[in-house]
């Protein structure tokens, strides 16, 4: 009887364990733990007397989702909650999550909020924190221009290390934002008592003051010059101050800017606005990479909303892409939610620069969309992969998972992101719009301005689409002249494109390229048309059926968005074959 009942022990076990399904690959996480505990300490939007612990999930819920395929459970730690006096750390919330994780065989990670300091450190004034342009107040985050952040942000991650060692498996470098991403202030005050906050712009503390003269000093060298660029008389760079528009509440747009003068005095303080908070995520990158191995060390660099976020809040994907690179770090964006450009405009620049892509959607994701940002991820060259409700997809991440290789889809056609139009303030809606159209007809790549300048056009692309030409840069349209004299294929569905300065790009000598003009894209079947007969040697498919293809070498992905099923001719290598692909689902072709 005893050996009997040993066997049927050993039949289970080995029943259950094929039944799992192994993560690792894919780093598959969810996390959000702790949130509680920091709501509810003196930093939080909730503060209760004592330490208000979270109870950690139990380890038999934790083992199951390790059987379902997930690999690591992420636990927020903000400073302002684990120092609550000087110099006295109690580690005991996280050092319970970490047990129980731990014990289910998950993974650790530590999503980690140093941008809101402790109370302590706030009330003694011996920090500074970030004030808005508008209103002269300050809010409760630090201030990224002051350099004592830095330091602030090395006192914890060396006090992070020394508590938890190696039993971490994975950290985060906290940046700014809400929610220690890289974008500025913004009011989110369900978790942490944010103090005045607000959408809008965040640089008017004496170092981001000092930040900004300084840049424009380095730019223009003398006065002089700075004066005939912005069309100002300023005495000196002493004198230097953020737009006059934004204390006056004048939302940028094209329209506020009449000039080129005006134009340029924005751009100038908008690049820089951006390429701040870059620089500060870098400086976060390289603090906690002293105490933990580049394998360990990820970043979120924010989101781009399904296209492209508010300018105010600072998020510029492929400017974090451009400074991740040399660091060999995994980068996660928000909002990657298979959104056509807003997820080719982050994974065209993570290509580009080599940089490892783990996906993030910001959740809310039924069934059928979940599986869009699947394809999406692997059209997209994702190799890992976040999400909230990592039990409610079980069953897509388990058939698709597999899919993401970390190779991104190869196409011949790059759409251009009007760059210096959205650093205007322009409305991107209508190459947003055309981009969706576009996918339909054929796979492609979203270069962003500064991909161009760094060389990107060159690399793989046969044929570029501008579909907004309002602004771009002179030193972006020589690029773009230049590829096209060396054979480029551009297609101008745009009304006349036209430098900052204002004055229109003349007609070019296009070399062995070509150049095809045709009506601004306007959604409507006759222009989809334009455009397929504009692209017709570069379609990777060209047939607007409700089916996307992605091709990687001799596998191709097709994901089939609609109600409905929907047969398909597919080539593969020498060979072609019709393929049924059912309503929102994705199906990988391969052959020689």
């Amino acid at each position: 009887m005893k050996i009997l009942m040993i066997g049927v022990v050993i039949i289970v076990m080995v029943s259950q364990a094929a039944m799992a399904f192994d993560g690792r690959k894919w780093n598959i996480s969810t996390g959000n733990l702790s949130v509680g505990f920091i709501q509810a300490s003196p930093i939080g939007a909730y503060p209760k007397p004592g330490y208000a612990m979270e109870a950690p999930p139990s380890v038999d819920s934790l083992r199951k989702l390790k059987d379902e395929g997930l690999v690591a459970f992420e636990d927020y730690i903000a400073w302002g909650a684990v120092e609550r006096e000087q110099g006295k750390w109690d580690w005991t919330q996280h050092d319970k999550i970490c047990e129980a994780v731990k014990a289910a065989g998950l993974h650790y990670v530590v999503y980690n909020w140093a941008h809101f300091p402790p109370v302590w450190l706030r009330e003694s004034k011996d920090c500074t924190l970030m004030r808005c342009v508008e209103h002269h107040q300050d809010t409760n985050y630090l201030s990224i221009f002051d350099p004592k952040t830095v330091e602030y942000y090395d006192h914890f991650y060396r006090a992070l290390h020394d508590h938890f060692g190696d039993r971490i498996d994975g950290v985060y470098a906290c940046i700014l934002g809400p929610y220690g991403e890289g974008n500025y202030p913004l009011h989110v005050p369900e978790f942490i008592n944010m103090g005045h906050c607000h959408e809008g712009y965040w640089c008017a503390d004496p170092y981001a003051l000092a930040s900004f003269r300084n840049a424009m000093r380095s730019r223009y060298g003398e006065i002089s010059r700075l004066n005939a660029a912005w069309g100002t008389s300023l005495r000196s760079f002493e004198d230097v101050l953020p737009p006059k528009e934004i204390s006056g509440g004048i939302k940028p747009s094209p329209q506020a800017f009449k000039t080129g003068a005006d134009r340029r005095r924005w751009l100038d303080f908008i690049t820089w606005y951006h390429q701040a908070i870059i620089d500060f995520a870098e400086k976060s990158i390289e603090v906690t990479l002293k105490y933990f191995s580049h394998d360990k060390v990820r970043t979120k660099p924010g989101g781009n909303a399904g296209g492209v976020n508010p300018i105010a809040w600072g998020t510029y994907c492929p400017g974090y892409a451009k400074m991740a690179a040399k660091y060999g770090i995994t980068l996660q964006p928000a909002d990657c939610q298979g959104a056509c450009f807003g997820d080719k405009w982050v994974g065209t620049a993570y290509h580009f620069y080599g940089v490892r892509l783990s996906t993030e959607p910001a959740g809310g994701l039924d069934r059928n969309r979940f599986v869009r940002r699947m394809f999406s991820d692997a059209s997209c060259g994702a190799s890992q992969m976040f999400t909230y409700e990592f039990e409610q997809h079980v069953p897509e991440i388990q058939q698709y998972a597999h899919l993401l290789t970390g190779v991104s889809g190869e196409t011949d056609v790059a759409l251009l992101c009007p760059t210096t139009l959205y650093r205007l303030g322009g409305d991107l809606g209508p190459t947003i719009r055309a981009a969706d159209k576009l996918r339909d007809l054929t796979d492609y790549d979203v270069l962003d301005e500064i991909l161009v300048l760094d060389g990107a056009l060159d690399k793989r692309y046969r044929a570029l689409i501008i579909t907004q030409g309002d602004y771009i840069e002179q030193a972006v349209l020589n690029r773009i002249e230049t590829w096209v004299r060396a054979g480029g294929h551009l297609v101008i569905a745009a009304d006349p494109v036209r430098n900052v300065e204002g004055a229109a790009w003349q007609s070019m000598d296009a070399g062995r390229g070509s150049v095809v003009r045709i009506a601004p894209f306007n959604e409507s079947a006759q222009a989809l048309d334009q455009i397929r007969t504009a692209l017709a040697p570069f379609l990777t498919d060209g047939i607007a059926d409700g089916v996307w293809t992605t091709r990687r070498g001799n596998e191709v992905l097709l994901f089939n968005k609609t109600d409905q099923a929907v047969k398909c001719k597919v080539k593969t290598g020498a060979s072609e074959r019709e393929v049924e692909v059912a309503a929102h689902s994705i199906v990988s072709v391969s052959g020689g």
